[in-house]
């Protein structure tokens, strides 16, 4: 452990160790088995945590805590949190279990001191603005204040656990925080109104027993939710080993889908677009040269100029990829942008010589981003092109080959990591790159005429 991150992790915890001292003082009267009872509800909502990444999970331990502090205050929920936060046991996929026991100490720690000093302040923000605006006659007003409790949560949670994050790896914090917690927030808002229910019905007689058997469908709706994102690693885990087997066939094209999906990906979201249509997108990178399995390898790696009928082979591999694929359901236009990844915007391409909105905007971005890994990567018949050399083609392809929108946010895409200093990812390691005149000498040498930059 690094010495500003120790530093950071005794001051944390100092505060922590304060607050809970403090907490124990201001509260009038402890119910010993009210407070067990909303610290085993945090500590097993908390060890059932749903893995969306392996670096990512959500629990809805919130909706408890919120619902504890709306029924006894900031300072028992304080306490609540900051037992239920170390009292926690997963269980790991492999079958062992990950406790506090086992854990190393500072992360025990961090667990404590984030829960203690988030929702111990949010509970005193919650107060401060009740006791100075009454909700009781109004509930929007109420609905306002809950939403700023949560909201401080979020961000109290969020920056000590980036705090940690970035110290640890030695990353930049606002890029950390902007990249790794934001999704998370709407996770707090979805829970919330459980919270509310759930402090609603605790104040109703036998209130206890009822949040209990509450606890019965929310396990339910957990596991079945867990199901759902394994189904969907396991469908990421069939698309990976399809792509690999793709790349098992043609030596040259190894690591192409990736970094096609890559640049894909940073397209998308350079043309701000929707999350569900980037993960089409994504996914048609990953799996858009499938239909290379049914081309002769004798094709695929011919060092020279194909022939006329050589290039039709290569021409029918979107319509063979669909063929494969076709018994397979995928979401968005996966299936559209894996035909026509090929097409041009001027009606040059194939296999149908669309152009221009008759072709998708998926198809369009995955052809952009196709086209400039394979012009910057080594073929059996040419050298790899430098990044400039690259952009300085799609300019002049721009209109013709590329559709404009989508040639301008490559490019834009491009110059931000040329900006960076950050080598293009489909450089291989160790490789240098080719300076420009020698580029443009390969390029006019190797360039066949009438055909796109990529085959």
């Amino acid at each position: 452990m690094n010495r500003k991150l120790s530093l950071t992790l005794s001051a944390l915890s100092i505060v922590s160790l304060f607050l809970t001292i403090y907490c124990i003082l201001q509260v009038k009267s402890i119910t010993i088995w009210n407070l067990i009872y909303w610290i085993v509800l945090t500590s097993l909502l908390e060890s059932l945590p749903i893995y969306i990444k392996e670096d990512r999970a959500v629990s809805v331990s919130f909706a408890v805590l919120l619902a504890c502090h709306l029924n006894n205050g900031p300072y028992f929920t304080a306490l609540v949190a900051a037992f239920g936060s170390v009292l926690v046991f997963i269980k790991n996929q492999d079958g062992t279990w990950k406790h506090p026991f086992n854990l190393p100490f500072y992360k025990t720690l961090m667990n404590y001191s984030n829960f203690t000093i988030s929702i111990f302040t949010a509970g005193i923000v919650y107060d401060t603005c009740i006791k100075a605006y009454p909700v009781f006659t109004n509930p929007i007003l109420n609905i306002v204040l809950i939403f700023i409790y949560l909201t401080v949560v979020f961000l109290l949670n969020s920056t000590i656990m980036v705090l940690y994050a970035s110290l640890m790896r030695k990353k930049a914090f606002l890029k950390t925080w902007t990249s790794e917690t934001l999704w998370a927030y709407p996770n707090f808002i979805a829970v919330t109104p459980l919270g509310y229910f759930l402090s609603v019905l605790y104040r109703v007689p036998n209130g206890s027993l009822y949040v209990l058997l509450l606890l019965g469908p929310l396990l339910l709706a957990r596991h079945s939710f867990k199901l759902y994102l394994d189904s969907r690693e396991q469908y990421y885990k069939t698309i990976r080993t399809l792509t690999a087997a793709i790349e098992a066939k043609d030596k040259y094209t190894e690591g192409h889908s990736k970094r096609v999906e890559y640049y894909a990906g940073r397209i998308a979201r350079k043309l701000r677009v929707s999350p569900g249509e980037a993960e089409s997108i994504r996914t048609a990178a990953l799996l858009h040269d499938i239909g290379k399995i049914g081309i002769r390898d004798s094709v695929l790696s011919k060092p020279g100029r194909l022939s006329d009928e050589e290039w039709e082979m290569i021409r029918q591999h979107p319509g063979i990829g669909i063929k494969i694929l076709e018994e397979v359901t995928f979401p968005g236009h996966v299936k559209d942008a894996i035909l026509h990844h090929h097409e041009r915007y001027d009606g040059g391409g194939y296999p149908d010589s669309l152009k221009g909105d008759q072709v998708s905007r998926d198809a369009y971005i995955l052809a952009a981003a196709d086209a400039y890994d394979a012009m910057t990567s080594d073929r059996p018949y040419r050298k790899a092109m430098s990044r400039d050399t690259a952009i300085l083609n799609i300019r002049k392809e721009k209109g013709a080959q590329f559709h404009p929108d989508i040639a301008d946010a490559l490019i834009s895409v491009l110059e931000e990591e040329s900006k960076s200093n950050k080598a293009p990812i489909s450089v291989p390691e160790g490789e240098s790159k080719s300076n420009k005149k020698e580029s443009r000498k390969e390029e006019r040498k190797n360039k066949q005429k009438g055909k796109d930059a990529s085959k």
